[in-house]
């Protein structure tokens, strides 16, 4: 595989937020255990010291609470509050990951946590609060 390469199985989201569209593109890919996302490391998105930067990493984790909050749920969620605690680093061309999982679902707010990976190793764990959005009505309803 080489550097700009998907790895089989992801598919993009588009359209959905362009933001995310604009600093990833982000994927995902359904597994048995749950939701995997992934993004390969751009030149965009690298600082001055050439290592993914934590914004953009912290960006990724945060798409990543977002599908993991509405992953078996047909709503919209909002983010409340997130934090990360960054262990390590990436660089240019390489494919990150994050995984994680709903820890508490009430009637108005989802409890997420996870952690990015580059292979093996840790990169940040983050946790989330997101706030439990209705789909909007369609006018055929």
């Amino acid at each position: 595989m080489s550097g700009d390469e998907i790895p089989e199985g992801y598919k993009q989201w588009a359209g959905v937020s362009p933001a995310e569209d604009d600093i990833g593109p982000f994927f995902y890919r359904r597994e048995e255990g749950g939701l995997r996302l992934g993004f390969r490391v751009a030149s965009k998105n690298c600082n001055g010291i050439g290592t993914a930067h934590g914004g953009v990493l912290m960006a990724f984790a945060d798409y990543a609470s977002t599908m993991l909050a509405l992953s078996g749920v047909k709503e919209n969620c909002a983010t409340i509050s997130f934090s990360a605690d960054f262990t390590a680093s990436a660089r240019l061309g390489d494919w990150v990951t994050a995984t994680g999982e709903v820890i508490r679902r009430t009637r108005s707010t989802t409890f997420v946590r996870g952690q990015v990976m580059l292979a093996d190793e840790p990169l940040l764990v983050f946790q989330a609060v997101l706030k439990r959005l209705p789909l909007p009505q369609s006018d055929d309803s």
